[in-house]
């Protein structure tokens, strides 16, 4: 039987001979392209802190000719506190991946807040107690959780033979809304868990579920196409009324996060830099009607996995820029609304 890490999303670390050498023609520790003339870019952590991420540290995300298929690890890997004051981050020391929590503002210590062996995606709590994460163990990834501020207490929510991902905790506290793959590359499917009576509940096809404040019954994910692209789907699991909100032919979409105000969703997308023809993820945003696509970043690095701000200000996301060796940290920049 084959092994579930098929279900990573990370398949293709391999760069072609010819992405190989245009990389080396980019000096990566550029904090900016000129197509992110007048943004602001400010990094949050530093190679010392050795953020992790499921994506390949030096080698390209895309295999050779496949730039919109989904090769990249959709789930939230950072993660900010509700007063927006900490983040969260995955960090790999002494073999290790676990959670640690930093001030947002540049410099300070972060503090471990797991103590595992290979935490894969963290998401924070609507009341800032909780800590929720997936782990890869004993052969499958099930959902924990943890407190965000002290002890090392961890509750376990999926049983042992599932592979669980993605989860995000309801705005009343009783909901964890999360993903299930089960047994191929597309076969994802939205569950919750109600953690009154301990009852789990599957809604439909898709991804990196998003619950949005007030609409108790409707979530953004992200969906597969035939053709292993990405779309952002807004589905209603009481009324059954499914809409894409986003979908561009030889283009992927992923990880939707609603803004505070409720008017945009943030999603990682595919691209191409155009100079140096690098394929890679960059960070978009998109009305919540489908209209006003927006690419933010144009770095031929890859930029992912972004979250917004408590106050919608500000974007902090994943990124190589900046590092010479394209390393991952975090970084933050700013948000414009004229957008």
């Amino acid at each position: 039987m084959k092994k579930y890490i098929v279900l990573f999303l990370a398949l293709s670390l391999v760069c072609t001979d010819g992405v190989a050498q245009r990389k080396k023609k980019f000096d990566y520790s550029q904090v900016f392209v000129p197509e992110e003339g007048g943004l602001k870019f400010e990094k949050i952590t530093d190679d010392a802190d050795a953020v992790y991420t499921t994506v390949g540290h030096s080698t390209s995300i895309f295999s050779s000719g496949k730039s919109s298929r989904v090769d990249w690890w959709v789930n939230p890997q950072i993660a900010i506190s509700p007063d927006g004051t900490r983040i969260a981050y995955l960090s790999l020391k002494n073999g290790a991946a676990n959670v640690m929590v930093k001030n947002t503002s540049k410099g300070g210590v972060s503090v471990q807040r797991t103590f595992r062996t290979n935490v894969r995606d963290v998401s924070w709590s609507p009341d800032g107690k909780t800590l929720c994460f997936t782990e890869w163990r004993n052969g499958h990834n099930g959902i924990y959780l943890t407190g965000a501020e002290q002890g090392s207490v961890v509750k376990q929510i999926s049983s042992g033979s599932d592979n669980d991902y993605g989860a995000v905790i309801s705005q009343d506290g009783n909901t964890i809304y999360f993903h299930r793959g089960e047994g191929g590359y597309q076969n994802y499917s939205l569950w919750s868990y109600n953690m009154q009576n301990n009852l789990f509940s599957n809604y439909s096809r898709g991804m990196t579920p998003q619950p949005i404040s007030g609409q108790a019954n409707t979530l953004y994910c992200a969906r597969f196409t035939q053709e292993n692209e990405c779309e952002i789907w807004r589905i209603n699991y009481e009324t059954g009324v499914e809409e894409v909100i986003l979908s561009q032919p030889g283009q992927s979409f992923t990880s939707p996060q609603l803004s505070p105000n409720g008017r945009w969703i943030l999603v990682t997308g595919s691209s191409v830099s155009e100079k140096e023809k690098i394929s890679n993820t960059d960070i978009y945003v998109v009305r919540t009607d489908g209209t006003g696509l927006t690419q933010l970043t144009y770095h031929p690095g890859n930029d992912l996995s972004a979250v917004w701000s408590a106050d919608g200000k500000y974007i902090f996301f994943l990124s190589q820029r900046g590092s010479a060796k394209r390393v991952y940290n975090v970084w933050k920049m700013e948000f414009k609304q004229t957008y």
